[in-house]
């Protein structure tokens, strides 16, 4: 368990005590083979049922939980080689633990028969799963086999610890979550779009570039983001972290998408994008700041035919993406490109500008509104005991390193902090003549640590060396920095576990240091501009980024400190969606590009598991991949439906709704297992929160669920927590119907009249 990841899996030693062990159990086998050889019966033995493991987890009562699944595979199989050995490949073995698509065929192809599986059903896609199995099983080579291949089996319980998917880390842990209540109706969602700062229409442009419509799908991508060129590189991808497909293998790579549709799209759509005609009753606008938000801005309120001004302090536009992110994680071109794109629209930026530019100079200047979008460009320091000077602050480090400035840096550095400027610190470091390692200095473990996890395998990969549970104290002329040893205490209000400090010390031979704990923006420069700030230092705004300065709006990082480049977007959109609603324009968003999607097409990916991925440098087979992956959410769920063992849960197809289907409980069926609440993507319990339909009378009153209980002419209903009882004729149809109950009682009217078998008892 430990080599392949599941460390933290806690098993007793009590909980085998009264287990036969293996010597007796070899001893047993043996008995009754021969026991059943002489009366002419089988024997053969099943591999395994669960393992029960510490409950570590305070999900469920007592001290024991029971494991099973794919972890379980490498422990299964390996007694399976051990017993095989033991027989000669005579003992029968039927077989279960962690058995799925991934390994059946290899399972069967070493003679083991039957195989049974429980764990893999209860997941997105259920009983569909099977079909996948039954297609492995119908190239196996193994259907004449008459006894176990012990050779085969020994192999495959070897490479068994170290099978790509029989790792951990091949499924993250991340729960997909789109943060809101469980609605009782029209529950389709695509986590996807709800996790992106932005709203970007993500299943549907996956499709489109499945049909190669590249140039359709980066106009639906630019309805959006202003910046796709960026964001297919500088993202955090929120939307990989909330894709469906976590519960069944990876993550689609959305990032990569955006970049293809980039790639193959530009040209035609370029060809046929026309710039906003403007209008001269438009009032003009001013943004201070040129870099992902205030582009951003610039781009939106362009379109809809401002005339807007970027002022901008430096010689050049981009921010952060062109100073201080290093180039080898983005190439300089394209970041132009985007900038281009943002100008061609009509966008005038101005370079060089005084740093001290107020709000209300921009006022007199005919400005109607004004966005600041100025960053976060101050550094938080770290306090140091030591008399060496060769400290550098992350941020400037960065654009010195961007601009090719020559720092000596000597040998050994060190980077305190561990986001992903801290990251960006190291990874560059390593590349400046001179430097042979760098080291980031945590103080909290690796879990523990704010940089995103791609960020810290590209500096792993780079060579960057990691100090946990360290905080620096003190940084002498000659090398040393000592460090104070930690450890990890309770959470603190993010969920993180703080640092404590313990009595040990250590010391790293170190030439410079590097602090990246943390920017902010300047609360100075902003006073200076006439925005007012809060108590604690921050500017005081509303949900759209206005200040209490009528017009004047915050955007990007300024507003509520460093975040991503996508979030900078989002964030300038609602600020220029506010100033559009407040002219009387539309915000455009683009129209929806299909509406007829097959479920039955989309069911058949449902059970599929991807063992192996196309290298996304394939780009047409890599696309193709991609969008026959994607299970389109927001047009067909029902993980709730899949993955329930009752079959309590079910997809009823009702007219005159967004959704095709909606999702019906079955309160006789229900057993209150909770697994449709573990996969669904809501904060909410299907079995609590949507229409049930109850069989007894009794059950409708002992429960609190929204729903309904027929009898006759009679239909007791309960929402929101009140209850009505109504009359319905034989044809389904209510006589008086109250306006909130409006949406219940037409699903109630078609199950009255197309699925009636639903409303009767239900027979133990």
């Amino acid at each position: 368990l430990d080599a392949c990841g599941f460390g933290y899996i806690g098993l007793s030693e009590a909980s085998f005590d009264h287990d036969l062990k293996i010597d007796r159990a070899l001893e047993m086998l043996t008995r009754l083979m021969a026991l059943a050889k002489a009366r002419s019966l089988g024997f053969g033995v099943k591999l395994t049922n669960t393992l029960g493991t510490v409950n570590n987890k305070g999900a469920l009562p007592g001290d024991e939980m029971y494991m099973s699944g794919r972890a379980l595979f490498p422990l299964s199989i390996n007694v399976a080689a051990l017993l095989s050995r033991a027989f000669d490949g005579k003992l029968p073995i039927s077989y279960s633990g962690g058995a799925s698509q991934l390994n059946i065929r290899e399972i069967f192809d070493t003679g083991i028969r039957p195989i049974t599986m429980a764990t893999d059903l209860l997941k997105p896609g259920g009983y569909l799963r099977l079909s996948e199995c039954m297609r492995e099983l119908e190239k196996a080579d193994g259907w004449n086999m008459t006894q176990i291949d012990v050779e085969r089996l020994n192999a495959l319980a070897e490479k068994a610890v170290s099978m790509d998917y029989t790792q951990k880390q091949w499924k993250p842990e991340e729960r997909i979550d789109t943060g809101e209540p469980l609605p009782l109706l029209d529950c389709y969602v695509a986590p996807c779009v709800t996790a992106c700062a932005i709203k970007q229409d993500i299943p549907e442009y996956i499709r489109l570039l499945g049909e190669h419509r590249y140039a359709d799908a980066l106009e639906l991508i630019y309805q959006r983001n202003a910046l796709p060129a960026i964001t297919g590189h500088i993202c955090d991808h929120q939307c990989q972290y909330n894709c469906t497909r976590l519960d069944y293998d990876s993550a689609l790579n959305i990032r990569e998408l955006k970049k293809v549709a980039l790639e193959k799209g530009w040209d035609e759509y370029r060809s046929r994008w026309h710039k906003s005609a403007g209008s001269g009753s438009r009032h003009p606008v001013a943004v201070i700041g040129a870099g992902p938000a205030g582009l951003a801005a610039g781009y939106f309120l362009a379109r809809a035919g401002h005339p807007v001004t970027v002022f901008e302090r430096e010689a050049s536009a981009g921010g952060v993406v062109k100073n201080i992110i290093p180039q080898f994680r983005i190439p300089g071109e394209l970041i132009q490109h985007d900038i281009d794109f943002v100008v061609a629209h009509g966008v005038k930026i101005e370079y060089g500008c005084d740093p001290h530019l107020s709000v209300e100079k921009l006022q007199a200047k005919g400005f109607r509104y004004v966005l600041v979008g100025t960053g976060t460009d101050k550094n938080s320091g770290v306090k140091l005991g030591g008399d060496n000077q060769n400290v550098h602050k992350s941020l400037q480090f960065l654009r010195e390193f961007n601009r090719g400035a020559e720092l000596n840096l000597g040998k050994r550095v060190a980077v305190v902090g561990a986001g992903n400027t801290a990251m960006d610190c190291a990874r560059a470091a390593l590349r400046v003549p001179g430097v042979q390692s760098a080291t980031i200095v945590y103080r909290r473990s690796q879990q523990e640590m704010p940089a995103w996890r791609e960020e810290y395998d590209e500096a792993l990969l780079d060579g960057v060396d990691f100090e946990w549970l360290c905080n620096p104290e003190q940084f002498n002329t000659d090398g040393t920095l000592v460090v104070r040893v930690m450890k990890l205490g309770e959470p603190d209000e993010k969920g993180r576990r703080r640092p404590v400090e313990t009595d040990e010390i250590r010391t790293l031979q170190v030439d410079s240091l590097i602090t990246a704990i943390g920017e902010q923006q300047d609360g100075e420069a902003l006073s200076a501009m006439g925005i007012p700030l809060d108590p604690q230092g921050w500017p005081v705004v509303n949900a759209d980024g206005e200040t209490s300065k009528p017009n004047v709006f915050l955007i990007g990082d300024v507003q509520r400190g460093p975040s991503s480049i996508v979030s900078a977007i989002g964030n300038a959109r609602r600020a220029t969606d506010a100033i559009l609603a407040r002219e009387n324009i539309a915000s455009s968003y683009g129209n929806k590009v299909w509406n007829n999607v097959d479920p039955a097409k989309v069911y058949q990916r449902k059970g599929a598991i991807a063992v192996t991925l196309v290298d996304k440098n394939q780009r047409e087979a890599f696309v193709e991949q991609e969008a026959s992956r994607c299970l389109e959410c927001n047009y067909v769920c029902s993980k709730c439906v899949d993955v329930c063992p009752n079959r309590a849960n079910i997809s009823v197809a009702v007219p005159g709704f967004q959704n095709r289907f909606q999702t019906l409980h079955l309160d006789a069926y229900c057993n209150e297992c909770g697994n449709c609440a573990q996969f669904c993507p809501w904060q909410g319990k299907p079995y609590k929160d949507k229409i049930t339909v109850f069989s007894l009378e009794q059950d409708f009153v002992n429960s609190t669920n929204p729903g309904f209980f027929v009898t006759g002419a009679s239909v007791k209903v309960r929402q929101d927590d009140q209850t009505w009882q109504l009359e319905i004729n034989d044809r389904g149809q209510f006589n008086e119907v109250p306006a909130q109950l409006d949406a219940m009682c037409r699903i109630i009217s078609h199950i009255h009249q197309h699925q009636s078998y639903l409303l009767g008892g239900v027979e133990v």
